[in-house]
């Protein structure tokens, strides 16, 4: 699934260009308006706050914000910006705000596999939730990809992740015998 190519209307880019001028209040009241109306245009930059120098309300919304969103095409806006700030801090709470939506994101599990692989523990956690709540759309002949990708990164991976690991791995045998 591509996302839309297509020009911000007139408003649109004043909406996006000052943004990054609002205060928190500002942008959160601006999150609701978009809440109402369902305008995709506006989630790449407000995940772009949660990177940056804001207050904790305002990121708490945002990632409400995302749990909200109801269009599918926002799952490839979602994890570009996840793969942008793999290692930041910040991205353990947009993981967990996947599995915590009603999107589908299993056509992007190679991200979450990713995490769960290489990524701390907690965001390795969240990961494992998105990848058990999309599993179920998955062909059999990409959950032994994702299973062989497991066992191979198994050894080499530190001790508290392992059982995550082998969790996942069992999950996946359960899908694959049982579809």
């Amino acid at each position: 699934m591509d996302i839309p190519n297509y020009q911000l209307s007139e408003k649109q880019q004043v909406v996006t260009k000052n943004l990054l001028s609002m205060n928190d209040e500002q942008v959160i009241s601006l999150i609701q308006e978009f809440r109402e109306n369902g305008e995709l245009f506006i989630v790449e930059p407000l995940i772009e706050m949660l990177y940056s120098n804001r207050g904790q309300a305002l990121k708490n919304s945002i990632l409400e914000f995302i749990r909200d969103i109801k269009n599918q095409v926002a799952v490839i806006i979602i994890t570009k910006s996840i793969q942008k700030h793999i290692t930041d801090k910040y991205t353990t709470g947009l993981v967990s705000s996947c599995w915590q939506s009603s999107l589908d994101f299993s056509d992007e599990l190679p991200v979450f596999f990713d995490i769960l692989c290489n990524g701390d523990y907690q965001t390795a956690f969240e990961a494992f939730t998105v990848i058990e709540n999309s599993v179920g759309n998955v062909s059999q002949e990409n959950i032994s990809l994702y299973m062989a990708t497991i066992e191979s990164k198994l050894k080499i991976t530190p001790v508290e992740k392992q059982t995550l690991l082998t969790e996942m791995i069992a999950m996946l045998e359960n899908f694959k015998k049982n579809g």
